[in-house]
């Protein structure tokens, strides 16, 4: 081997060499700066009952006539628990978060039931960037998601027009389609982190296995307490048209919506009871003459309807009401008629379940009760 040759080799490992070296160097300062950015933070929330059972929820147009036992109002007490921490607000929430949803209504994080992922650029944002950025990140799997900016000690949705000191993520944990898991959790995370990096800026993640345990528990919580109560409406005749059904649910005053049903509302707008086809699809404005049903159905959603406007009352009056103007029978589920004795019991049976839920911090109604309820 001539002495070019072996220079030659030497070279190139020498080149070799310096080319491991820069590589190892950048990887070195990436990781540096991935694990600044993205340091993982204990939520400081709730525990919740971190050994809860996973539990999911039956879907609501599966649930329109459950049945009241005292195994279903039966304290649990991993659920108890959570109850209790339900209503702790933690010392470290900043001005403008509270744990009492009718204290602010206006205020849109409660830390007992969001997990917040706190986004700190490294100097102000634009409302504008912020959302142009973010804009895809509404849900985490099946659970909502809001967006909020902070602009020093006022909290408020993110919008235009504005600059914020940092964004809050707040990911819901549970709600009627079940908790939060790890899939959705790890798969929502991994994308904002990647956003995060283009903002760029901080990101402080609640640890997974805290969050999720949370979610377990808050959905165990609430179970037991999801309660919908249904009366139906059968025709003693053919039946009825749309228009038929819209003109006597007008009358009582009832609204029909984009959902298809006709909703009674207290004196603030909240609904009470609806309306609804027995026989399945929705009620359109723009198609009721061409409807036709046999049945209704008038639903209580009890989480949702607030006590104090006494909405299984209002429910009876509607029920005695459109049945004597449609000529229908009030019957249960399985077509048996429904009794004053009957509904009565009903009535009872559901004053527990307002108990509870005010119990557990989420009356009935509140903010907090719609957002897990829904």
């Amino acid at each position: 081997m001539s002495d070019l040759q072996l220079s030659l080799i030497v070279l190139a490992l020498i080149a070799i060499g310096a080319v491991w070296l820069f590589n190892a160097l950048v990887e070195r300062r990436r990781r540096k700066v991935f694990e600044q950015r993205f340091r993982p933070k204990s939520s400081g929330a709730p525990a919740m009952g971190a050994e809860a059972a996973p539990l999911g929820r039956v879907k609501t147009q599966d649930r329109s006539e459950p049945s009241f036992n005292d195994d279903a109002l039966a304290d649990d007490d991993e659920t108890m628990a959570a109850s209790k921490d339900l209503d702790v607000v933690r010392a470290s929430s900043s001005a403008g978060r509270v744990d009492d949803p009718e204290a602010a209504p206006h205020v849109v994080i409660d830390d007992a039931i969001h997990a917040v992922v706190t986004l700190e650029p490294e100097g102000q944002i634009s409302g504008e960037r912020a959302l142009s950025l973010l804009h895809a990140f509404r849900h985490a799997g099946r659970q909502p998601v809001m967006l909020v900016g902070v602009r020093g000690d006022l909290q408020e949705p993110l919008r235009a027009g504005q600059r914020y000191d940092a964004v809050l993520v707040a990911v819901q944990l549970a709600n009627r389609s079940g908790p939060l898991n790890e899939i959705e959790w790890s798969e929502f995370v991994a994308a904002l982190a990647h956003v995060a990096e283009q903002f760029p800026a901080t990101c402080e993640i609640p640890d997974m296995r805290e969050t999720t345990a949370r979610a377990r528990a808050l959905d165990a919580l609430c179970v037991p307490l999801d309660a919908q109560i249904g009366i139906n409406l059968a025709s003693v005749q053919s039946g009825w048209t749309g228009q038929q059904v819209a003109d006597h649910a007008r009358e009582q005053g009832l609204i029909l919506r984009p959902d298809g049903r006709f909703h009674a509302l207290d004196e603030r707008g909240a609904t009470l009871v609806v309306l609804q086809n027995g026989d399945g699809g929705a009620f359109r404005a723009d198609t009721l003459d061409a409807q036709h049903t046999s049945r209704l159905t008038l639903l209580l959603d009890v989480p949702r309807a607030p006590e104090n406007s006494e909405p299984f009352e209002r429910m009876l009056v509607l029920a005695h009401k459109l049945a004597a103007l449609l000529d229908a029978t009030l019957v249960d589920d399985q077509s048996r008629v429904l009794t004053l004795n009957a509904l009565a019991s009903i009535g009872r049976q559901i004053e527990p379940v307002y108990e509870k839920l005010a119990e557990a911090g989420m009356p009935a109604g509140s903010p907090r009760a719609l957002a897990l309820f829904g």
